[in-house]
């Protein structure tokens, strides 16, 4: 990878005339302009982002990462800590990280090249130890919906055990026995977590964990339908499913009436996040509530916590809630 070094020499021109070019802080004659550029351009040169975002001043903008643009969730998300940043006189920039390492990383470096003041990241495949580094740097952000243990201070997660063990826990007190799982994509924390209270409600209620009714999908409707036809075609009985979020929960929904299958009367059904539609659905979906407001309202005060240099003094751990509807039978 070529260094400022190597442009400056390519350029033939200082180091520092490199500098004042790429970050636009002095004059530069249109003539020595014209060479850094070039020679940024053949060499495929990139700017430290890093250190760019470090040495400047604050420009009032926060950067937000999520995985995605589309869906009621994330849009939740967004428009709640959009309005609240507002309130402290910041814009956000928002861009979308994709579901992989790479492009969550391009997405810190597009940021970080806009100089936003700090960062609110809404990410699963960054590691703990990017994230860790970049925080040593100096750059400032919070973790949503993430729990790093070198980070402790800046995670604001939500207790996805505890989601999928009241899910779980709810099915049992309705006299169901057979429960399945529609799992999200098990690389991701939250997605074992909501597992991990599964497991632990069934185990509790002296039940054996059985693997033929887990099956893991994608945190999609799509992902939904293909984990419910996987569960049917084993042919192992259940009274009951419990889906990971309710995008998923929609696709088995979805696939249980193309078998005829009704609910609630055959097949209980319950989702996770408690979205705008779950409730619009026939028969209203039981689901678990995830805390969007009190998430983005903790993230916001967080991250002016530390750009204020402040006390850190929020909820670090908040705790969904059980909301019955509809889609779940009493047995």
């Amino acid at each position: 990878m070529a260094t400022i070094k190597d442009v400056s020499e390519y350029a033939g021109v200082s180091q520092a005339t490199v500098s004042r070019v790429i970050n636009g802080t002095s004059r530069v004659s249109h003539d020595k302009k014209l060479k850094v550029e070039k020679a940024i351009q053949v060499l495929g040169y990139r700017p430290n982002s890093i250190a760019q975002a470090l040495a400047s001043s604050r420009t009032g903008s926060i950067g937000i990462i999520v995985p995605e643009l589309g869906g009621p969730f994330y849009s939740g998300i967004l428009h709640s800590i959009e309005k609240r940043l507002r309130r402290f006189g910041y814009h956000v920039i928002v861009t979308a990280g994709s579901n992989t390492e790479q492009g969550q990383r391009e997405s810190v470096e597009f940021l970080l090249g806009r100089r936003v003041d700090a960062m609110i990241l809404h990410t699963q495949h960054l590691s703990d130890d990017y994230l860790t580094e970049l925080e040593a740097k100096g750059v400032a952000l919070v973790l949503v919906n993430r729990f790093v243990p070198e980070l402790a201070q800046n995670c604001i997660e939500i207790d996805n055990e505890l989601g999928g063990q009241l899910a779980t826990e709810y099915l049992l007190r309705m006299g169901h026995r057979d429960i399945a799982c529609i799992t999200g994509p098990l690389d991701k924390s939250d997605a074992r977590g909501r597992l991990q209270g599964y497991r632990k409600a069934i185990e509790e209620a002296g039940l054996l964990f059985d693997e033929a009714l887990i099956s893991e999908a994608g945190f999609t409707e799509e992902s939904g339908i293909s984990a419910m036809r996987k569960l049917l075609k084993r042919e192992r009985p259940f009274t009951a499913v419990f889906a990971s979020n309710d995008h998923m929960a929609f696709g088995a929904f979805e696939v249980l009436k193309e078998h005829k299958i009704q609910v609630p009367e055959q097949v209980s059904l319950i989702g996770f996040d408690d979205i705008l539609f779950a409730r619009y659905i026939s028969p209203p979906l039981t689901t678990v509530n995830f805390p969007i407001e009190q998430m983005s309202a903790e993230a916001v005060q967080l991250v002016i916590q530390i750009l204020n240099k402040n006390k850190r003094d929020v909820s670090f751990k908040l705790s969904p809630t059980l909301v019955p509807r509809s889609s779940v039978k009493q047995l």
